[in-house]
């Protein structure tokens, strides 16, 4: 399994060769002719909802399991949306997940609902690029440097996207409210061993301030680990390989969304922010 050094320095090499295709003087130029950014804030703390889902279109799954017969992208997130996901995340990296730029842009022509560009993110060259396909939310790693990881924050904020910072322990979520994140999502897959385990959230978030927007990622099967995941203290979910695999995409969704919603969690969930 590579280490993330590795998979930051190919990530460096990818953008090196973009760049040389696409420079950062024309990518700004197209940032500032694209449309505003969606009110991501706005989408994932639905009213009525304890907890929103983000529902993710991508091409392998997390141990790299090739999905590339997921079908015509636009048209999967088009049931996300139809199925009450508050966002679709598009997973873009090229080598690890075949993920692709094209993707990133025909799901933004086809919904809505605010999109987030999930990609291991090193230099400011991919955060203009998210914006300017479209992107309103960038994933961002709480491994890279803080230095780095501050940055990136910052530049994904002044171009009105909402950076969300993927987080695997308490020492990275620290990390990453240190460093400016609104928004992190605790993985629950083991970085290295790419086992998940569902308690690594409610262990990691126990370190989040209130203020700050918890994301699970990882290991959501259906309905009951939304709610588990609830309980939990999570306001967002996001669900890739289970919903890619089912057999209705948007019954699938609105049935995560209808869990999201039971006012059983309500109670539970409500935080002083």
């Amino acid at each position: 399994m590579d280490t993330f050094g590795e998979l930051a320095g190919t990530a460096r090499a990818c953008v090196a060769e973009r760049e040389r295709r696409v420079p950062l003087a024309q990518l700004k130029e197209a940032v500032r002719g694209a449309p505003a950014c969606r009110d991501a804030a706005a989408a994932l703390r639905s009213e009525g909802r304890a907890v929103t889902v983000i529902a993710e279109v991508k091409r392998a799954t997390a141990t790299f399991a090739d999905l590339s017969g997921v079908g015509d992208v636009a048209i999967l997130a088009g049931f996300y949306a139809a199925g009450g996901a508050a966002c679709v995340s598009v997973v873009t990296e090229p080598v690890r997940s075949n993920g692709r730029l094209a993707d990133l842009d025909a799901v933004r022509a086809a919904v809505d609902v605010p999109v987030l560009v999930n990609d291991i993110v090193v230099t400011p060259y991919q955060v203009h690029e998210a914006r300017a396909h479209g992107a309103d939310l960038l994933m961002l790693d709480a491994r890279l440097r803080p230095l780095i990881l501050e940055s990136l924050i910052e530049r994904t904020h002044s171009l009105g996207m909402a950076a969300v910072v993927q987080a695997h322990s308490q020492g990275e979520a620290v990390t990453a409210v240190q460093t400016g994140a609104r928004y992190v999502a605790v993985d629950a897959r083991d970085p290295e061993t790419r086992q998940v385990d569902r308690s690594r959230f409610e262990q990691v978030a126990q370190v989040l301030p209130p203020t700050v927007t918890r994301i699970a990622t990882g290991g959501v099967r259906g309905p009951h680990d939304v709610m588990s995941y609830a309980r939990a203290g999570a306001d967002v979910v996001l669900v890739g390989e289970a919903v890619i695999r089912s057999v209705d995409p948007q019954q699938f969704v609105a049935e995560l969304v209808a869990a999201g919603s039971h006012p059983a969690l309500h109670p539970t969930t409500y935080r002083e922010g």
